[in-house]
């Protein structure tokens, strides 16, 4: 027996076409507007870090900071200066510790005729000989009492000359900024000297900054 209902609704249904619905004999119009870059290639083309100027500028730039720095590290280190600072008749003093060779510990000089009157005599340094200066007398101060236990000679270059003169007591090594030097000292008229390069304050003490070529000349 036919079921006319069924045969009805199957009519109204629309048939499963065998062909795929986007299927045509022409090809599709091309659109007339570019499709959009994907969005990092847009963000590499609009990024001002891909210009070729500025990357130029950029690697020239952080050149000069370097020099520049550099330069700055350079100018401050030449400002500075190392000082050996020591007592010498209850004042405090300090020479530039460039031509320092050694400190050691007062020994006997032998007198040399004919000497300079600012030479004590002579000494020898593990067969090097040694000139001993009187520096007391150069900066006018009156012969040593006695040498003490904290007493050193400082051994220093001089002119092709190895030469030595005696401190009541080596205190430090200090690195100061040169124009902390005060050109004008204002020291005792004893002390007025052309051997005094300056004075500067350190620790809370007033130190005299001496001229080894003149002190020791």
């Amino acid at each position: 027996m036919v079921d006319l209902a069924k045969i009805r609704k199957k009519a109204r249904t629309p048939k499963a076409s065998s062909e795929p619905l986007a299927a045509s004999s022409e090809p599709l119009a091309a659109s007339s507007e570019p499709a959009p870059e994907p969005e990092s290639t847009q963000s590499s083309v609009l990024s001002p870090q891909s210009s070729p100027k500025l990357e130029r500028f950029m690697a020239e730039a952080g050149k000069r900071r370097e020099g520049f720095v550099q330069g700055v590290a350079e100018a401050a280190a030449a400002s500075e200066i190392e000082v050996l600072t020591f007592t010498l008749a209850g004042e405090q003093y300090a020479v530039n510790i460039e031509h320092i060779i050694e400190i050691v510990r007062p020994r006997a000089a032998t007198r040399v005729p004919n000497a300079g009157a600012n030479v004590i005599g002579i000494m020898s340094l593990r067969g090097l000989i040694v000139t001993i200066v009187d520096v007391r007398a150069k900066l006018r101060h009156p012969p040593a009492s006695g040498g003490g236990t904290e007493a050193r000679i400082i051994v220093v270059e001089h002119g092709g000359e190895t030469l030595g003169f005696q401190v009541d007591r080596v205190l430090r090594v200090v690195k100061l900024d040169a124009a902390a030097v005060e050109a004008q000292p204002v020291v005792h008229s004893s002390e007025q000297t052309e051997s005094i390069r300056g004075v500067f304050q350190h620790a809370g003490a007033l130190t005299i900054l001496l001229d080894l070529d003149k002190l020791l000349a």
